[in-house]
This record gives C-alpha cells, structure tokens and sequence, in this order.
C-alpha cells in the first residue's frame, strides 16, 4: 500500500486531543438526589453478575481512536499498488526521413548527422539501463525499434549501421512527423515518463514541451533547385515552362534546356537536337522565378503580356527551331554562380526530364454505305480533346469505294460489312446489314417502333460514363441475338442495343441501331460515346508523364502485359496501380493488341517542398499522454468508508447502552 499524500497523517493528532480530553475530563458531577433512586440503583447494580461499565468505556475509545486513524487516512488517499512505474531512463527517438535530410556538406548528410546523435543518445540511455525506442518518419512513420533494453544493445547497433550504410532508408519524399508523433502514444502507454527527441533539419513554430527538439542543419548549407518542368501544346507547337530557385543563398543560376528527337515523326527516328539557355536568372530570398521559353510567333503576338508576366525570364525561340515534337528534353543547371563556383548542398534536384512530345499514331477508318456529318464530326472533336496524347488520322471512305481491311487501329462501319473482318484493329459496327460467322452475333429482321423509345443501361461500364441513357431514344433497330462473350451495355426491352466484346484476339463493337432512326447524334451523349469507346479499346498508358515520388500511379495498357524496365516488375491485369520511391527516368513496355512494341517513359520528381532545404515547419501535436492510475493503483477509500461506517455503527450502539 501506498499514501498519495502522506501529510494527511498528521489528523492522527486527533487521537492525542482525544486522549487529552478524556484525562482533563472530571469523573464526577455534583447532583442532588433522593435516597430512593440510590437504593434502587444500588439493587440494579447488585443484580448484574459481572461489571460491564468499564469494558464499555474501553470499546468506546477504541472505537472513537479508530475512526480518527480512518479519517486521518483517507486525508492521505491509501492505494493499493498494483504495478510500479518504471524508474528507469527510457527515451523514443524520432529521426525526419525526409528528402531535405540528404542535404550534405562536407560528406555528411544531415540524415548521418541525425542518426550519430541519436545513437550516442540511445548508448547514454542503455548505459543507465533505461530503454530505447526508435522510429523513421518518412510518409509512413513505422518502429524501427521498440523499447529495447540493455540485453539487446547489439541489435540497436546493427540498426544504426544499416541507417548510415543504406540509401533507402533516407527517402525521397516528405515526412509525417505528426504520425511519428502519434505512434509515440504506444509507449507513453507503457512508461509515460519516456522522453521524445525529433532529430530534424526544420525550426518549427511551435513544438510541445513534450518534445526535445534537436535541428541537425549546417548554416553553410544552400540549394539550387528545379523545381518543376512542363510543357504546353498550343497551335501545333510547344511552350516550354521551367521553375527554378535557390535556398539558403542568392545567386544567379543558368539554365539549358536539351531536346531529343525533335520534330522526329516517331520513336524509331532520330530527329534533331536543339539546346536552349537561359542565363543570369536572378534567385534572391528563397523565392522561385519561373521562366519561359516561348516561340517568337507567339511572343511577337502577344509581346507586352508575356513581358509583363516573365519580364528578364523570357527566352524567346526563332521560328526556325519551332517544336511540334520532340521525343525528350533535358532540363539542367548548367552552373551556380557567375563569379564564385558554389558546390551545391543538395544535387538530385537539379535536372528535370520532360517526356511525353512524341504522341502515338491511332488510324481510324470510317465506312458507311449511307455517310452522314455526325461522325466525321465526333471523330474530329475526339481528335482535338486527344491532341495532347494522340495523333489521331481520320480516313473517311467514300461511297462507292472499298473500305481498307488492314493497316487501321481503329474500324467503323456503318450499314456495310466487309466480307473479312480486318484483325489488326478495333471494329465497330453500326447498323450492320450482315455479319460474318463465328462472331457471336445472330442478327434478325428489322424492328419498327411507332414512336421513340428511349433506352436503358444493361450495365455499369467505362463506355457509358457521361451518359444518360434516358436520353437517348429509337425509332427503329436490327434484331440481335449475342453470345455469353459480349456484355451488353444498352437495350430496349429484351433486345441488345449497343454490346461489347474485349478478348485479345477479337475486339468488337456493336450497335443495333441506325444514327438515321434515333436522337443520338444530336446529343451530347454521341461525342461522349464515340470518345468512351475509343479511351476503352485505346486506353493511356498513364495519365501524366511526371509525378512525385512515393505517388500513386495508375498504369494501363493495350496489350496483355507491361513491364517497368527499372524495377523489372510485370503487370499483367489492368489497371494497376504502382508507387515509385525514388526519383529518375522509368521506362514502360507493352506489346500492343496489334503487335506493336510500345515504349513510353515517366519521370519521377522530388517534392518541390523538399528542395526548400530551409523551410520552416508550423505546429507539431502535442502527444496525447493519457495516465490510468487504474493500471498502477487502487482506490482504497471505498473500504475505509465501509469501515467509518461500521465505527460510526459500533459507537452508536455502545452509547445507546451506557445508560441500561
């Protein structure tokens, strides 16, 4: 048993004024009273075989001495120890793994800096026989090791040496010290004296006094970063866009951009190579300046807005390099200081590539025995929302003439069928008067309706996105009957009105319905299907060519595999996802559903964030430390209240029958 405050033992000073009392008190009081009442209690007295009066004074001042010994304990609140707290030093040691933390100089990054302080700190720990725990805070913060004690000092040390001799183990990406911070509440549970060291490279504007807060970063450090590279397509030629900045030290930096294959008319051509560089580009006080290398078509059009916004961070590009394409580009500082060469603190962020000017070629060939507007012009608005990924050629064969079999991605026929079905595209048909056997289709006679229709979704898919079905009604369709190898996407009652087939040798639409016999094209669900089907049979390999590492990217293809060159990984269903750690070119393969070999290529980034060496942080939470005296200790007041009662009973009692 424990007393939580011990000073409530002085009320035991109450037995001593009892006692005091009791001797002070006289043993006597003068009365008058008749004779009578004397020799009857004289005869009381006389009857009773044993005294019982001083017995009675005897349990009446223990009783009394006892309940002044509970009141006295219960001022000192007596607990019953259940588990000890522990004694022993014990300290969580939480080390950033952030990107900025491979700043270096001198050979050293801040990152070994952090991990030799943080081990000579875990020794000094395990030396008073205390225990150490240690945790990485990247973007998911995770336990390298938990309360480990002196037996296991070995172990902590082989850690220290992997922190220090392993690359990955410093990311690329930014931290979650707040998450560090969370899964510190798993010790606190155990020990709540445990003490939290951050070994970080930032000044943070509030940190909890929970907290010791050790900043492992040189003054003399200093960054020169780029910090973002893109491109835009406008009137068939690209403007060139390229954020830079310089931390923790002014200069003027000098910035090149190299272009490959440039204006080459695909993958497998060389092109030409042109090098354009920006000089003197003034980075003062941290802020970042973004340039522009612009056509001096576009510029000469727009002069006074574009040197309002850029002003001295304007390249301007002769109209005889103008680019249409290009197959990569390789952005780069070319140097650091105009007048005193600087080595930089932190170099992976300063190159950037740029992928993505050489779009893929997709031939779509359109056939109709009755040619109408309204494709021709859903092919071209798919053209122009594509332009950024695709190059799409749009073939429109005239009436009368024989459509191609081969040498399309992409084949629609209205109306007509070939008598051979080509194999090296998608075929949609629309309206067909006929089909060849062993497709799966069994068509029937031609259905008229009184009045329009409207029709219903069979299905969720991909090709129905953006489309209200209700909308779209039909005045007159071709009978079909589909095998299990077609999922059916819209209908009319029981009759199939627009199907699918995705296998890797037959890719094939369906419609049932003539555009002459129905209000689609005049709706904006015909450009959304014509766009849905295409993005379906076609879909992009990835939606961006530069992400930030650690990332989620989603990756699709046209065939039935696709590799990541650098990593060697395989994916084989579709879509995928995939998360790069580290920044750098990778390389994506994939053998097409029309045997093309495809190879496209993304860059992975650092944060812009991290290249900001000396970026302050704002408010890290206050660890929530939560105390269960349950867990350590119990309340023994209950018991004491029991017995005061019982005293209070006793003396009650014994009073009651002093006079008897």
């Amino acid at each position: 048993m424990t007393l939580l405050t011990p000073l409530g033992l002085l009320g035991l000073i109450g037995i001593i004024v009892l006692i005091i009392i009791y001797i002070i008190k006289p043993n006597y009081q003068q009365k008058f009273i008749s004779s009578t009442y004397i020799w009857k209690l004289s005869l009381k007295y006389r009857k009773k075989r044993i005294p019982t009066s001083q017995l009675r004074n005897l349990l009446l001042i223990l009783c009394q001495v006892l309940l002044l010994t509970a009141f006295a304990l219960v001022l000192a609140q007596p607990n019953q120890v259940l588990r000890t707290r522990i004694r022993e030093p014990e300290v969580i040691v939480i080390i950033d793994s952030s990107a900025s933390m491979r700043t270096e100089l001198d050979g050293e990054t801040r990152f070994e800096r952090a991990v030799e302080k943080a081990a000579k700190l875990a020794t000094d720990t395990l030396d008073k026989n205390g225990f150490v725990s240690v945790i990485l805070a990247d973007e998911s913060p995770a336990f390298l090791q938990q309360r480990i004690s002196v037996a296991d000092r070995l172990v902590l040390e082989e850690q220290w040496d992997a922190l220090l001799m392993e690359d990955m183990e410093c990311s690329y990406a930014s931290s979650d010290i707040d998450g560090a911070v969370d899964i510190c509440e798993e010790v606190i549970k155990v020990n709540p004296d445990a003490k939290i060291y951050l070994y970080t490279d930032k000044q943070y504007a509030n940190v909890p006094k929970a907290i010791m807060l050790e900043n492992v970063s040189i003054p003399e450090e200093w960054n020169a970063a780029i910090l973002d590279a893109y491109t835009q397509y406008e009137d068939n030629y690209y403007t060139f866009f390229v954020e830079v900045a310089s931390y923790g030290h002014d200069l003027r930096l000098d910035v090149a951009l190299n272009l490959y294959g440039v204006n080459a008319r695909d993958n497998t051509e060389q092109g030409e190579q042109f090098t354009f560089t920006k000089t003197n580009i003034e980075c003062t006080g941290d802020e970042p300046v973004k340039l522009i290398f612009v056509n001096q078509e576009f510029y000469e059009a727009n002069q006074e807005i574009y040197d309002m916004a850029y002003g001295d961070n304007l390249f301007i590009i002769s109209n005889d390099k103008r680019v249409h394409a290009y197959q990569s580009i390789h952005v780069s500082l070319l140097q650091t200081q105009t007048d005193t060469l600087l080595q930089d603190s932190f170099i992976r962020d300063n190159s950037f590539d740029i992928y993505g000017g050489m779009k893929q070629v997709i031939k779509i060939q359109y056939a109709s025995e009755k040619p109408n507007s309204f494709w021709p012009a859903a092919l071209r608005q798919l053209r122009l929302v594509t332009e950024d990924r695709w190059d799409i050629q749009i073939t429109e064969v005239k009436k009368g003439e024989e459509p191609a079999l081969k040498g399309f991605d992409f084949y629609i026929f209205e109306h007509e069928m070939p008598m051979l079905l080509p194999e090296d595209g998608v075929v949609w048909l629309v309206n067909p008067d006929f089909v060849l056997p062993n497709l799966g289709i069994r068509l029937g006679t031609n259905a008229s309706i009184g009045s329009s229709v409207a029709l219903e979704a069979t299905d969720e898919h991909p090709v129905l996105n953006h489309i209200n079905p209700e909308n779209i009604t039909v005045s007159a369709f071709k009978q079909m009957v589909l095998d299990g190898s077609y999922q059916t996407l819209l209908s009319l009652e029981q009759f199939p009105m627009l199907a699918v087939r995705n296998e890797d040798n037959l890719k094939i639409a369906v419609m049932a319905f003539s555009l002459h016999f129905s209000n689609l094209p005049v709706l904006l669900e015909f450009p959304f299907l014509v766009y849905n089907m295409f993005t379906y049979f076609f879909p992009t390999t990835v939606t961006s060519n530069s992400f930030e590492v650690n990332e989620t990217v989603v990756l699709n293809a046209r065939g039935n595999e696709l590799t990541v060159k650098e990593t060697a990984e395989k994916f084989t269903e579709f879509p995928t996802e995939i998360v790069l750690q580290e920044p750098g070119t990778y390389t994506l393969q994939q053998k097409t559903f029309t045997g093309d070999l495809v190879t496209e290529r993304i860059f992975v980034r650092i944060p812009k964030a991290e290249s900001n060496i000396w970026a302050d942080g704002e408010t890290i939470i206050e660890p929530y430390v939560y105390i269960d005296k349950g867990d350590f200790l119990r309340d023994l007041l209950l018991y004491l209240a029991i017995g005061i009662v019982a005293l209070l009973f006793i003396e009650w009692w014994l009073r009651g029958h002093e006079a008897m």
